[in-house]
């Protein structure tokens, strides 16, 4: 992916689309706020964990002061730590957004590190909103030019590393930056780009989110105040695209070509590439889990399976963890376990991720009858599908066995969780970190008013003993 001399690198042409990109005609207010709300739910419902209480302690130790909000105390610190607490809060339970056509949680990253400058400096809710488009489709558009599907199979956690990039977009779209510095800018965070997949299952895999937050808050003002970079990092020789992807089975044609096409096709699409969990679990349990609840609707409850089998599309295994689960923590990277759990209690829930629920003795006999597959041709039902798949089939002592299919889970765009569902998912978040039900009213209220930083004046002050 060699760029012509008069061709602009990508580099260029995402700096470019960061500050004056044409987005999409439709109104997609609604949807961003919708993601505003699942990511404040979600990160106040990580309030107190052990994850959160260690990171929110050593930020007050390094940053006391500043004018943006820690969202699970209520706090105040600088921006960029603002963006790395919350960050890691936003993708603590891992119950944050989902993009289904890829392993990304853009909300995650993005939310935290907008709501932190647009805090400290006054931004609008119009601007806020039109800041996340942005960087929504330049998630989408730098994981397709890699490709991701190469980068994360070399062990790379996407949301982490594609995260900063698009990050930095988002917050050059939000301050009205130039483009100068948003390439300088680009290139001070593609040199911090980092996030392992082996870390899933421990706290470091929340805090990927959050020191991408951070890493690209920290490189748009280093750039403001002159801090330089190679204003071509991406596509330079060893550049960002060169380390983390593959020229070799990147979209054809020019890397900045490549990059434009989808950043305009993203700028558009991403809506229907987004979604909004239904359970607190890695989403690449989600179709099995649906499939399973489906399957109990008809099967004889009464009977313990003796066997369990899911098979689920290529490479859609990757996302979890290998052999059996030994945390409530791992649990949430586990086919085997939320199989089990939906089975035996009908319903996928935070509580079943804590340490007792998990080491409960019937689930944990359970989960080692279940076996995982992969198949390019799903064997209950047609052989065509879109993204992915999963069929999950329970045999039981008597020798009989039932089958169902799942493709879309509920809460993606094409099946979108209700207003009366977010708001049950907020609640339920809020009474895990604490919060009382009028206090979550509050702060949904303020969101839907106006999506932005405005609804931190309703985020109450806590102990931060």
């Amino acid at each position: 992916m060699v760029e012509s001399a008069t061709e602009p690198g990508a580099t260029e042409v995402l700096a470019e689309f960061a500050v004056s990109g044409v987005l999409a005609s439709a109104d997609h207010t609604e949807a961003v706020t919708r993601a505003l709300v699942d990511t404040v739910a979600v990160s106040l419902g990580a309030s107190g964990a052990e994850g959160d209480r260690i990171l929110r302690t050593w930020a007050r130790r390094e940053s006391p002061y500043g004018p943006s909000t820690v969202w699970t105390s209520g706090e105040t610190t600088t921006p960029s730590m603002a963006a790395l607490v919350n960050g890691n809060a936003a993708h603590l339970l891992d119950y944050d957004d989902i993009s289904p056509s890829m392993p990304l949680h853009p909300a995650a990253v993005l939310m935290p590190a907008l709501v932190a400058v647009a805090e400290a400096r006054g931004t609008s809710s119009e601007r806020f909103s039109e800041a996340y488009e942005v960087g929504s489709a330049v998630f989408r558009a730098v994981a397709d030019v890699l490709p991701q599907h190469v980068h994360y199979a070399r062990g790379w956690h996407s949301t982490s590393t594609v995260g900063r990039l698009a990050t930095v977009a988002a917050l050059g779209r939000l301050v009205a930056s130039d483009v100068d510095t948003v390439r300088n800018a680009l290139g001070i965070v593609a040199s911090l780009t980092a996030g392992s997949r082996v870390n899933f299952g421990t706290m470091t895999k929340p805090f990927h989110a959050g020191a991408a937050a951070r890493d690209a808050v920290m490189a748009l003002e280093l750039a403001e105040a002159g801090f330089t970079a190679n204003p071509d990092e991406l596509d330079a020789p060893n550049g960002f695209l060169e380390r983390y992807g593959d020229q070799e089975v990147a979209p054809v044609g020019s890397a900045g070509q490549a990059l434009g096409e989808r950043l305009e096709y993203w700028a558009d699409a991403w809506p229907s590439d987004a979604g909004l969990k239904r359970y607190p679990s890695c989403y690449g349990t989600h179709r099995s889990i649906d499939a399973m609840l489906t399957l109990r609707e008809t099967a004889p409850l009464a009977e313990m399976p003796t066997r369990i089998t899911a098979t689920v599309h290529p490479r859609g295994t990757r996302a979890l963890r290998p052999g059996l689960p030994a945390t409530g923590t791992q649990g949430k990277f586990s086919l085997e376990y939320t199989l089990a759990v939906a089975w035996l209690r009908g319903d996928v829930t935070l509580d079943d991720f804590t340490e007792e629920r998990f080491a409960d003795e019937e689930a944990q006999a359970l989960l080692r009858r279940v076996e995982i597959g992969e198949s390019a041709v799903p064997p209950h039902g047609p052989a065509e599908f879109d993204t992915g798949y999963s069929v999950v089939e329970v045999t039981f002592p008597d020798g009989g066995t039932q089958v169902s299919r799942t493709e879309v889970t509920h809460g993606l765009a094409a099946d979108p969780l209700s207003d009366d569902e977010l708001r049950g998912k907020f609640l339920d978040c809020c009474a895990a970190g604490g919060y009382d039900s009028e206090t979550a009213d509050r702060i949904i209220a303020a969101i839907s008013a106006e999506p932005g930083a405005a609804f931190t004046s309703s985020i109450p002050k806590r102990s931060t003993e």
